[in-house]
């Protein structure tokens, strides 16, 4: 009965990573405790959600996909020219 206690617990580490990355905590402790190892490596392959990078000041450059700062006007990897975001 111990380890289903151990697998509750170890399923969290996968949804605080995939948490912090704008993902849902609750869906990603079950496919955690179920699928700890593969849910694992996917949290931590995940990119961040968009909502996420924009409360940071960061986005996602739209030539090479990379992220770059919210003010950038032009992309620090590919060189390629951002348009200006309005901030709210």
């Amino acid at each position: 009965m111990e380890w289903v206690i151990v697998l509750l617990l170890l399923g969290m580490l996968p949804a605080y990573v995939a948490m912090a990355k704008g993902r849902n905590f609750l869906l990603w402790w079950f496919y955690g405790t179920v699928l700890f190892v593969f849910a694992m490596f996917h949290a931590i392959a995940l990119k961040p959600a968009e909502k996420n990078l924009l409360y940071y000041g960061r986005r996602y450059c739209p030539h090479c996909h990379k992220i770059v700062d919210y003010d950038a006007r032009e992309c620090e990897f590919c060189n390629g020219e951002l348009t200006p975001l309005k901030r709210d």
